[in-house]
C-alpha cells in the first residue's frame, strides 16, 4: 500500500449486507460507505516472522444514510484478486462464470467489514 492512513483521512467502508435468504436475495447488498480515519492502531504483524505487513488497521466513524457506524480495529483490504493454486485444473474458469474456485481462487472486490482508499476518478 503506498498511502497511509492519518486521523482524518477519507477512506471507503464496505458493509457486510444481510445474510442470504433461502432465495439468495438479500434485504440489503454490500455497499461501500464513507468513513473517516479516527483513530489508526498500525499494521498488522505476520506471525511467521515478525514482520509487518502492509495491511493497516484503523478506527473508522461510517456515514451510513441512517446514521453513523463506529468501527474499531477495520483491517484494510485492498480488493485485489485472491490468487489460487497455480497447478489448479480449472484456471481458465476463473472469474467466469464464478466468482470463487476450490483451489482458492477469488474474484477481485473488497471484503465486507474492512476498508480501502477511494477509487481516484
Amino acid at each position: 500500500m503506498s498511502q497511509i492512513p492519518s486521523v482524518g483521512r477519507i477512506v471507503h467502508y464496505v458493509s457486510h449486507g444481510t445474510p442470504p435468504r433461502p432465495d439468495g436475495t438479500q434485504a440489503f447488498t454490500s455497499q461501500c460507505r464513507a468513513a473517516i480515519v479516527t483513530a489508526v492502531q498500525g499494521q498488522l504483524v505476520n506471525p511467521a516472522d515478525g514482520e509487518n505487513t502492509d495491511t493497516w488497521i484503523a478506527d473508522l466513524a461510517v456515514i451510513n444514510p441512517t446514521g453513523l457506524f463506529f468501527h474499531e480495529g477495520c483491517e484494510h483490504h485492498d480488493g485485489a484478486e485472491t490468487p489460487g493454486s497455480p497447478d489448479c485444473p480449472n484456471s481458465e474458469s476463473h472469474g467466469s462464470p464464478h466468482r470463487y474456485c476450490a483451489c482458492g481462487w477469488m474474484e477481485a472486490s473488497p471484503r465486507g467489514g474492512t476498508w480501502h482508499w477511494p477509487e481516484r476518478v
